[in-house]
């Protein structure tokens, strides 16, 4: 059977591959791959951790930018009342403060 199968390293991700010739089925190994890994339970946990994380932040970003509107409406409120209250000025021209 050892005719049969040949192992090589992979030039890309350097995994052991295993060919049969006999068979023509080809296969990836590693001997120190971990087995197993986390758990399903623990993925979907760390999932919805992240979900409400996020979506607490979209919260705050959103009330922030809803803050940062008001503001601006204000300050360009306030600066169309100093334009109505100064409206007799003329603007100073440049060349005129000679």
């Amino acid at each position: 059977m050892a005719k049969n199968l040949f192992t090589f390293p992979c030039p890309c991700c350097n995994k052991m591959i295993e060919i049969n010739t006999r068979s023509g089925k080809a296969r990836a190994v590693r001997a120190d791959e971990k087995k197993g890994g986390t758990s399903l339970d623990d993925l979907v946990q760390a999932q919805r951790s992240d979900e409400e994380r996020l979506g607490d932040m979209f919260s705050s970003a959103q009330d922030s930018e809803k803050r940062r509107e008001d503001l601006l409406e204000e300050q360009l409120r306030r600066a169309k009342e100093e334009a109505k209250k100064d409206k007799g000025d003329k603007p100073r021209n440049i060349f005129d403060l000679d």
